[in-house]
């Protein structure tokens, strides 16, 4: 009787503490096993070797940033003998004073070999390759921005960041990598596709690394108004950002959508609306001194120290780029109009949404225009100014006939698992001039390039032909904004090129033959 009992106690024993281990199982596996595993995750994965923010790509799906690899290597000293410790802090590769540390090393010329000779001889040195955001062959950058202060970078930081992937190193409880548990290598995918054509992207900074030292070019689709190239210069490295915040020169500024003075390529508004509003035509016959005065202000043609050019037509003066007879059409419309019209082509406000960055450019009010003025907005002078963008969306609207479209320059967000959704961008069009006044317009911009101030942007004969404005924007005494503005080709135009020279000269002399040489290079190319 005594021996049941016993057995009894036993086994009550027994099956309360089974019930009990049960119970803390299920506690453990089942209530908290999302817990345990989360914890037991972190306690695991070791040093993150690579945090990966989203791609910014051109419009082909081609990175922009010019990331490239670098080889490193995670040296765990515990998996290593003490002969192979003692080598490699004797070589520098190792920090003596964390010998015991996993460290992480970039392997270079100095230390490839003796790392080398240790692979496959021991499990504490692990390879790998580390994806590095910024390259020199970055493209684009003044568009891309860095690190998210700037550009799309700045305005697309949440999704950009959203897109990223963190590679880390499974390790064991002592914080060493495991020989053959080292997490799979993930590559970012994801990211922000652009409307820039990189083929168009490198001919044009090829171009401007060759003639443009300060400025800017723009280049959009004469059709859709993607902006298909995008640069800026003085460059700068975004990998060597703390090199070019205290230059001169400036060249963290994206010249593309900072506003300037526009000189003679602001008479596309003037002509376009005086024939708008039907008070001349190309052929009507003006007469040129080589200067002209509006109320106390007196104002050279570029033919003053000729005498003028004499008895010259509408069509003739613009191809000369004559100020006189601009500035008898502003006061013929008054200045009432001419900043109207300039309203019209989207002047005076942002022309994108994408870059933060961007300036509205600047159009007076009428009430703080006086008569002595009208001389100088005439010509492009005076507080009128406007960005390298706005100057190409200007051209734009001529070239569709008189309708203004919007540029764009995002086209879509790509997932990391390579599905795209499309990004908003503003299909608004509207009517800036007639057909018929746009199609005139173009006739006089042809002459510009035929036989005006714009011969030097004339391609090569076998290439067909362009057309535009040039300008040259007094800023100080002997200092001048260089500008050529236009499209190519002239029949069926596919794309509208504006060129900037910041104090660069002369218009006719330093903006048209970087536009001739883009053109001359996208055909050698194409």
């Amino acid at each position: 009787m005594q021996k049941d009992m016993r057995m009894f106690l036993l086994y009550t024993i027994i099956l309360f503490f089974s019930s009990m281990l049960i119970l803390r199982l299920f506690y453990i596996q089942v209530l908290r096993g999302s817990f345990y595993l989360k914890k037991a995750e972190s306690q695991r994965i070791g040093p993150v070797v690579d945090n990966l923010k989203g791609e910014i790509y051109d419009r082909n799906g081609e990175p922009l940033t010019g990331s490239y690899y670098e080889t490193y290597a995670i040296i765990s000293p515990r998996w290593l003998s003490n002969s192979q410790k003692k080598l490699l802090i004797e070589k520098g590769i190792l920090n003596s004073s964390g010998a015991e540390k996993p460290q992480n090393i970039k392997i270079c010329q100095e230390n490839y070999d003796t790392i080398r000779d240790l692979m496959g001889k021991t499990p504490g040195v692990f390879i790998y390759k580390k994806k590095v955001a910024y390259g020199p062959s970055a493209l684009a950058t003044h568009v891309v921005g860095y690190k998210n202060q700037t550009g799309i970078e700045k305005n697309f930081e949440k999704i950009l960041n959203n897109l990223g992937v963190k590679n880390t190193i499974i390790s064991d409880g002592f914080g060493q990598p495991i020989p053959g548990a080292i997490q799979q290598y993930k590559e970012a995918t994801g990211g922000i596709k652009l409307t820039i054509d990189k083929n168009i992207q490198v001919i044009v900074e090829q171009v401007m690394d060759e003639r443009v030292p300060m400025g800017a070019v723009v280049i959009l689709d004469a059709k859709t108004g993607e902006v298909l190239s995008m640069a800026s210069r003085p460059n700068y490295k975004q990998y060597h950002i703390e090199e070019y915040l205290n230059r001169e020169d400036a060249p963290l500024i994206n010249r593309a959508i900072e506003a300037f003075s526009p000189g003679s390529i602001f008479k596309i508004v003037v002509l376009s609306a005086a024939l708008e509003e039907g008070i001349t035509d190309l052929d009507e016959k003006f007469y040129c001194p080589g200067f002209i005065k509006v109320g106390g202000n007196i104002f050279k043609c570029e033919s003053y120290d000729r005498g003028g050019h004499g008895e010259i037509t509408l069509k003739e003066a613009t191809a000369r780029s004559c100020n006189t007879v601009f500035i008898q059409l502003g006061l013929r419309l008054g200045k009432q109009k001419i900043l109207e019209y300039a309203k019209r082509f989207g002047l005076g406000e942002k022309t994108l949404g994408d870059l933060p960055e961007e300036k509205p450019g600047f159009i007076p009010t009428a009430q703080n225009v006086y008569y002595q003025d009208i001389g100088n907005i005439s010509i492009g002078q005076g507080p009128i100014q406007l960005t390298p963008l706005q100057a190409a969306q200007m051209v734009l609207a001529i070239v569709n006939d008189g309708i203004l479209i919007k540029p764009h320059l995002t086209m879509e967000i790509v997932e990391a698992d390579g599905r795209t959704v499309p990004l908003p961008s503003s299909q608004e069009k509207k009517r800036v001039v007639s057909e018929k006044t746009a199609k005139m317009v173009k006739q006089a911009l042809q002459d510009v390039t035929r036989y005006g101030t714009g011969i030097n942007a004339m391609p090569s004969p076998s290439l067909g032909e362009s057309a535009g404005k040039t300008g040259t924007a007094e800023i100080g005494k002997n200092k001048y904004h260089a500008w050529f503005v236009g499209y190519y080709p002239v029949k069926s135009p596919r794309y509208i090129i504006s060129v900037f020279l910041e104090k660069g000269g002369s218009g006719p002399v330093k903006a048209a033959p970087v536009f001739r040489d883009i053109i001359e290079k996208l055909n050698l190319h194409k």
